[in-house]
């Protein structure tokens, strides 16, 4: 087996797309996705940097929970590149950074399946980030 076969560094800069599961039912909220950069990609390693930094200058014991807790959603922000289908009582919801963090913080099941998806390297390699290349809705911006 090629290594190359095995491309997990292109499939996250790409990005792969999460379909919405009911939070209690687990079936497909149909229409509603987001595309998600993967744990290889150039945005979540600097994301990763950027937090090292930040312990380094403070210490370990400067980052407790609740800073913690703040970079995983500004990580969740940072690797969101688009979504589809995100509608409140208002309408469709446009993808900047100031929605997706508002619809992680109010829906936190949405946070917790963007984690479990994004971090499994599964979903970005071959056709699974392949399919999202064609995505195109509400690209955040």
């Amino acid at each position: 087996m090629k290594l190359t076969d095995i491309d997990t560094i292109a499939g996250s800069d790409t990005g792969a797309k999460l379909e919405l599961r009911h939070p209690a039912t687990g079936e497909k909220l149909e229409g509603s996705w987001i595309k998600l950069a993967g744990p290889d990609s150039k945005i979540a390693k600097q994301r990763r940097a950027e937090i090292r930094r930040k312990m380094r200058r403070t210490g370990r014991q400067g980052l407790d929970f609740d800073a913690l807790e703040a970079e995983a959603a500004e990580t969740r922000v940072a690797v969101t590149l688009s979504w589809g289908g995100i509608e409140l009582e208002n309408g469709a919801v446009k993808c900047t950074a100031d929605n997706v963090r508002k619809v992680y913080e109010d829906f936190p099941w949405i946070a917790e399946q963007v984690d479990e998806f994004q971090g499994d390297r599964a979903n970005f390699i071959g056709s699974s980030s392949k399919s999202a290349a064609s995505t195109s809705d509400s690209e955040l911006g």
